[in-house]
């Protein structure tokens, strides 16, 4: 017999939503979370602990501590273990996967690679099960009730990680709309790029000689023996920007990762 995929949820649809919502799965492994899974291994004892979400179609780990380097971190959903897991809030634990019906024909049981197996489901606070926080081994095990306690509080934990992440990010899009609106305001037909320019003069980034050359051209500084001073419009857009507490702040924060302003930026294209 061959291993079967887990039914789907009456509620898939909305947990989709969420699990999309988080965004945490089309990043690369997160070392935010790599401490979780530190301490899971460490709580069960068991040699391998990954966390991961699913969505329609695969699994993708967004964390892990003893996984093989040849393991791919994203696992069409059907060939995992975890499609059932995210069928229940309460975790699912199995001592030995080779006696469990909906396990024992999966290929890794089949060899002798996994015997025990427990997920923690990672609940969104709107209740939707987006992944969990896994513990494996090759041997039958037996956790006790103070560690499935104690691996629950971590699935919470990193279900309130994620939760904090979206709202930074939500956070950070509504910051930039804001900046944007400002500059707009004061100077017209600018593009993404010019926007760019001009936060990264406010927060004291290096520029370029082509960037320099834009901010002197739209009268926000002068240059005086190759150095740049600020002009009068300059300030008065700078001041207009700081009315919002502490958002010159946090768009130097949001600026100093160039990388991370082009992914704010892409997502407000799109």
């Amino acid at each position: 017999m061959n291993f079967k995929p887990a039914p789907i949820l009456k509620n898939e649809k909305q947990r989709l939503i969420a699990v999309e919502r988080s965004a945490a799965m089309y990043k690369d492994a997160d070392s935010l979370y790599e401490i979780y899974c530190h301490l899971a291994k460490e709580i069960s004892n068991c040699p391998v602990s990954w966390a991961g979400l699913i969505d329609d179609e695969n699994q993708y780990c967004i964390a892990s501590d003893g996984l093989p380097d040849e393991v791919d971190k994203k696992i069409p959903r059907q060939e995992t273990f975890c499609q059932y897991a995210i069928n229940n809030q309460v975790p699912l634990i199995v001592s030995n996967m080779s006696k469990d019906l909906r396990f024992k024909f999966h290929p890794a049981v089949k060899n002798n690679l996994v015997k025990f197996y427990a997920a923690f489901p990672i609940i969104s606070k709107d209740g939707y099960v987006l992944g969990t926080l896994c513990v494996s081994d090759n041997r039958v095990r037996v956790l006790s009730k103070n560690k499935i306690q104690l691996l629950k509080n971590l699935a919470q934990k990193i279900s309130y990680q994620l939760e904090i992440q979206e709202n930074f990010r939500n956070k950070n899009a509504e910051t930039i709309i804001e900046v944007l609106d400002k500059i707009s305001n004061k100077i017209e037909n600018l593009s993404i790029n010019n926007v760019k320019i001009i936060l990264k003069y406010f927060s004291n980034q290096i520029l370029n000689e082509n960037e320099k050359s834009f901010l002197i051209d739209n009268n926000l500084c002068s240059s005086k023996d190759k150095e740049l001073k600020i002009t009068p419009f300059g300030n008065e857009l700078k001041n207009e920007l700081s009315l919002n507490i502490g958002i010159l702040k946090r768009m130097q924060n949001i600026v100093n990762d160039e990388s991370a302003l082009d992914n704010l930026f892409n997502e407000l294209r799109s």
